[in-house]
């Protein structure tokens, strides 16, 4: 996995000149305290078999330069993760005023779940707890430059980082990051139906109980040559294989067109894969190794825009896929 980092755009420091002669003894006037402005956003990536996916947010919490701890109260904010997909978000902070300067350890602090409130997930079960990694969500380091309205959106992709074990809900921070909104961008990708057809047919021993495929998309960096370098959604590796920066599943239109939105994307350069086997993809687990899942087509390379724009790629022959591969 890679780290990512929020570069600031670092803005000239104010030289303040005093003034020459007089006799005035009077006091001179106090300046204003350097501040700017914070503003975060809460996205993800969804998931299949799950309805909500509630979040109960406690506190924002950061250090500055100096050492200040500072809090911001967030009145048990609840939200439904589920309603803020692809490229919606939710605002959770809105110009917050905050001491210019450079903060860091910036994480909200959350009820974690229990029976009756909480952080909690519905399914076809009903409501259930959620216990988030060390009771938090972490955001990136970020810099805030005097008079500056800073925006910043932290990314949840639920694939990577839902887990399910000793009967509970776990979400931990593999996937989770954040990113300056003038740094990212957000991709649409069109899929060949034919691949779609192909993959299905090629692993019909493998359909999931009620006959439905997860067909989804995996992206990677775009320094990963080929196929044989993607690996799945895993733990650590120590194979020379790389697992993906995020996943998305794939949503057929009334008109039967295949596509996927990845939102919040940090710019630069991806690599696109496709398989029909997300349902064998445990974020847990090496499925690769294993044998149980693999990819099925490469689908190319994408540069994705920064400052919010869209980028379109198409995989194969896109929408007009049809007859074979392309």
């Amino acid at each position: 996995m890679r780290t990512l980092h929020l570069v600031p755009l670092l803005i000239p420091t104010t030289i303040m000149l005093s003034a020459c002669g007089g006799s005035d003894n009077s006091a001179p006037p106090q300046s204003e305290p350097a501040v700017g402005l914070v503003n975060i956003a809460i996205s993800d990536s969804p998931m299949s078999q799950v309805s909500k996916v509630e979040l109960v947010l406690d506190k924002l919490i950061m250090t500055d330069e100096h050492g200040t701890v500072h809090q911001h109260d967030m009145a048990q904010h609840r939200f439904n993760l589920l309603d803020f997909q692809g490229m919606q978000s939710h605002n959770v902070i809105s110009n917050l005023e905050l001491p210019a300067g450079h903060y860091h350890d910036v994480h909200f602090s959350l009820i974690n779940g229990n029976q009756s409130e909480g952080c909690a997930i519905e399914n076809g079960q009903g409501r259930q707890p959620l216990i988030v990694e060390d009771n938090h969500l972490p955001l990136h380091d970020f810099m805030l430059n005097e008079h500056e309205n800073l925006f910043l959106t932290m990314e949840i992709g639920l694939y990577q980082s839902m887990h399910f074990s000793d009967n509970q809900y776990h979400l931990n921070h593999d996937g989770i990051y954040s990113v300056d909104k003038r740094e990212m961008g957000h991709l649409i990708g069109e899929m060949d139906p034919q691949w779609i057809a192909d993959c299905e047919t090629a692993h019909a021993d493998k359909v999931p109980l009620g006959g439905q495929f997860y067909h989804m998309a995996y992206l990677y960096q775009n320094s990963l040559a080929n196929l044989t370098q993607m690996a799945d959604m895993s733990p650590a590796r120590n194979d020379g294989k790389f697992s993906p920066v995020t996943v998305a599943p794939l949503h057929q239109d009334m008109n039967g067109d295949w596509s996927f939105a990845m939102g919040y994307l940090p710019a630069g350069d991806y690599r696109v894969a496709y398989t029909c086997l997300g349902h064998l993809d445990d974020p847990a687990t090496d499925d690769l190794s294993q044998g149980t899942f693999s990819l099925f087509e490469d689908a190319g390379s994408v540069t994705v825009d920064d400052n919010g724009q869209e980028t379109r790629h198409q995989c194969g022959n896109g929408h007009g896929g049809h007859g074979g591969h392309g």
